[in-house]
């Protein structure tokens, strides 16, 4: 091992083994700020936030906390259309506009159910216009945006229209906020760091907290940024485009009024806004979700007594990530969710729950994970799927999902399947028949696989045997099909 230096402005040759279980102690308490349950107490998280800005050379912004990503997502992207189009063009902003987001968030965070969620999203969103333009711009702008909002629906995929998208979303907030905030802290502190350390440092110091800590909470926090993302603004507005289907999409996320009333205020096209509220993630930081970086760049510091210029900057990124959620980064608005009430995992930290949702924010807004697979909540709450679902659902992974949540005994009983083919590697599997209602005759392979999992798959009707069917789900011939030698 090389020499092992240890100064405030370097440090060298490898981890020690004590320290090496410093680091491992570190990780831990990063690991559970990422799986945290705790509400955010907006004493200790609005102030970072406004020393986050200062350390990014930007403006205190306006600091709102809302229940859930749900709110998050939407308040954010239509918070961000109207700012822009405010700022950019069509007429002038009554100085109240100042309150606007402060007022979006009083209503949002009254939300305790899902049906308070969507009020309080609608409220949110109307606070951000209704209250900082109704006396300036009601009457010269009632029926002119509704000329405009129709004329914009109709030509929703124009190139102004993604213009003004991509500036409101990306130029005016993540070149303004996001590359501002992380440049000045996170990354120049990662910068820092790898120039005052050695390569084998850097590695074993990784290794014990970067790595650990994403091992652990990757699964989860990936599930909640990810799934947050889909459920919150693509069901919302995947079909925001298409005149025949749009009224119909927002309408079952209770959207559609908010973004007409909005419209109708603001004289922002409807399209604008949904766009913005579909690509909120550019503005998207993940608070302390993000917990595995922080975990590695504090380690220096707390473990391993490197003291950097760059650290005092730090300090306000990662008290966000240790005091909030995700958020959101405007230079007018900071939005913040709070953090989940429930986040359930199994014993690989896969989110999952057998019996309700894996994740649930304290509006009601929840995700539903089978080890790791999202599912629709209804199969964990009352409703499972049948057999013929969960032999014929369409996404495979949500099909194993299902076929685990109805039982493969279950599911073996109600078809009344008959043995074609055993073979005698349980791994290989058992080649079955059974009639599928309104469907016929189907194949499955009921295999194990390498993690002792059982499940199963459909295959081609002509399948003869259970080798025949395995090497089929690897796109082989039996033939070429040499399964790896078991003991």
């Amino acid at each position: 091992m090389n020499k092992i230096i240890r100064t405030p402005s370097r440090v060298e040759g490898g981890i020690t083994p004590e320290e090496k279980k410093l680091l491992d102690a570190h990780a831990a308490k990063w690991i559970a700020n990422a799986m945290s349950t705790a509400p955010v107490n907006p004493v200790r998280l609005v102030p970072a936030v406004e020393e986050l800005y200062a350390a990014a050379g930007l403006k205190k912004p306006r600091v709102v906390i809302v229940p859930s990503p749900n709110v998050m997502a939407f308040a954010g992207g239509i918070a961000a259309a109207v700012w822009w189009v405010r700022k950019n063009g069509k007429k002038a902003f009554d100085e109240r506009l100042a309150f606007a987001t402060d007022a979006a968030t009083d209503a949002a965070t009254r939300a305790a159910t899902d049906a308070a969620t969507r009020a309080a999203t609608r409220a949110a969103t109307d606070a951000a216009t209704d209250a900082a333009t109704r006396a300036a711009t009601r009457a010269a702008t009632d029926a002119a945006t509704l000329d405009a909002t129709d004329a914009a629906t109709r030509a929703a995929t124009d190139a102004a229209t993604r213009d003004a998208t991509d500036a409101a979303t990306d130029a005016a907030t993540y070149a303004a906020t996001d590359a501002a905030t992380y440049a000045a802290t996170d990354a120049a502190t990662d910068a820092a760091t790898y120039a005052a350390t050695l390569d084998a440092t850097l590695d074993a110091t990784r290794a014990a907290t970067d790595a650990a800590t994403r091992a652990a909470t990757y699964a989860a926090t990936r599930a909640a940024t990810l799934d947050a993302t889909d459920a919150a603004t693509d069901a919302a507005t995947r079909a925001a485009t298409r005149a025949a289907t749009r009224a119909a999409t927002l309408d079952a996320t209770g959207m559609l009024s908010v973004v007409r009333q909005m419209s109708k205020e603001f004289g922002v096209s409807e399209n604008l806004m949904l766009e913005c509220a579909k690509n909120w993630g550019r503005m998207y930081q993940g608070g302390n979700m993000w917990s595995a970086w922080d975990s590695y760049i504090s380690a220096f510091r707390d473990v391993l007594g490197l003291v950097l210029p760059q650290h005092e900057k730090y300090k306000p990124w990662e008290a966000c990530a240790m005091e909030g959620g995700f958020r959101i980064v405007h230079e007018e608005f900071c939005i913040i969710s709070d953090r989940p009430e429930i986040l359930r995992v199994d014993n690989e930290n896969r989110p999952h729950c057998e019996n309700g949702p894996s994740h649930r924010w304290r509006d009601g807004w929840s995700l539903y994970h089978w080890h790791g697979v999202k599912i629709p909540g209804e199969w964990v709450t009352g409703h499972p799927p049948s057999a013929k679902d969960a032999l014929t659902w369409s996404n495979i992974e949500q099909r194993r999902a299902a076929c685990e949540i109805v039982g493969w005994k279950n599911i073996l009983d109600q078809l009344d399947a008959k043995v074609i083919d055993e073979d005698g590697d349980p791994e290989i599997g058992t080649l079955l028949e059974a009639t599928i209602p309104d469907s016929g005759q189907e194949r499955f392979l009921s295999v194990k696989c390498g993690t002792g999992r059982a499940f199963v798959l459909p295959v081609p009707p002509d399948m003869k045997t259970a080798i025949q069917a395995n090497a089929w789900t690897y796109g082989l011939n039996p033939e070429d099909f040499s399964p790896e030698v078991r003991t």
